[in-house]
């Protein structure tokens, strides 16, 4: 019985290894929205298309993923669901299959460090700091894809912010040269490059669905949550509800921009003495004491081994 045991447990082991270490590579993989896919449905080339083999993870992994996530779907509960589709929504995974994917993972990687712990006290003698390394690494693992998706949204929402200035200016000055504005935003879409581009498109492609401007520009909102760019939306908003022009609202808010964009660079100027001070004690200081004082203190041992030994 205890062999039918380690047999079933280092399968399982390996297996949930094998699975979960292609997270990076399955999160990655077919971003493509949902709109996007909508979109295809009216496509009218009917020319023929050459067949396309689907790549291992459509053909092996994403299957196991379905029936999995079609399990968890009836334990985990709605909110968590809801709040972690808006968390990968903001961190730019639009795919709706990326949802069930992430709340496996987190909620199976701790299994896979306890399976791991069992099997090496199975096969090996452990010494107590591995033990206790493992048996803290099974709560933290529980928070490594919370804490891989807050870098993501991090980082997407810094590029979104560097990015909106240029892009508003360009946008003003394409609707102030006659241009509308749907025309004017797929004219910056596919000029910006990054998120924010990526972010217009699917603007335009959900307005292209039927979606109202006020409705899109909502959807936007949710799925960046990026402070610039909220009090963009909700100008737009408000000139499209109250009959206001859209370049005057347009030169302001890129003037803002402007003006933010200048008042981020002098903080972060201020701020870059403060920061240094750590650096220039610890690293820096040691190493100026060392080369001025270094040979007076050589000097002065040099001259007390002498009197020690004269006298």
């Amino acid at each position: 019985m205890i062999i039918y045991i380690i047999i079933g447990t280092v399968f399982l082991s390996i297996f949930l290894l094998v699975l979960f270490s292609g997270m990076p590579i399955i999160l990655k993989k077919n971003q493509k929205s949902s709109i996007s896919s909508r979109l295809s449905y009216y496509d009218t080339n009917t020319s023929k298309k050459e067949a396309i083999i689907p790549s291992f993870f459509d053909r092996m992994i994403m299957p196991i993923f379905s029936r999995i996530g079609s399990t968890t779907k009836k334990i985990i509960p709605t909110g968590i669901r809801e709040t972690s589709k808006n968390k990968l929504e903001q961190a730019g995974f639009q795919n709706p299959k990326v949802i069930d994917i992430y709340l496996i993972i987190k909620f199976f990687l701790p299994i896979v460090f306890i399976f791991l712990l069992i099997l090496l006290n199975i096969f090996f003698t452990l010494i107590l700091q591995i033990k206790l390394v493992l048996i803290l690494s099974i709560p933290l693992s529980y928070f490594l894809p919370d804490i891989y998706l807050r870098n993501k949204i991090f980082s997407r929402k810094d590029e979104i912010r560097r990015s909106l200035p240029i892009a508003l200016d360009m946008l003003t000055i394409s609707v102030e040269a006659g241009m509308g504005f749907d025309n004017a935003l797929l004219k910056v879409a596919n000029n910006t490059k990054g998120p924010l581009g990526q972010e217009f498109e699917k603007m335009l492609l959900e307005m292209q669905l039927g979606f109202s401007r006020k409705e899109a520009f909502r959807n936007l909102q949710k799925r960046t949550d990026v402070q610039d760019l909220n009090s963009f939306i909700v100008s737009m908003v408000q000139a499209d509800i109250f009959g206001i022009p859209i370049g005057k609202v347009l030169r302001t808010q890129a003037a803002e921009m402007r003006i933010k964009r200048r008042q981020q660079a002098e903080e972060k100027g201020i701020k870059a003495p403060v920061k240094l001070v750590f650096p220039l004690i610890l690293c820096l200081f040691p190493a100026l004491m060392t080369v001025v004082l270094g040979p007076a203190v050589i000097r002065i041992y040099y001259i007390l081994l002498e009197g020690s030994i004269f006298h």
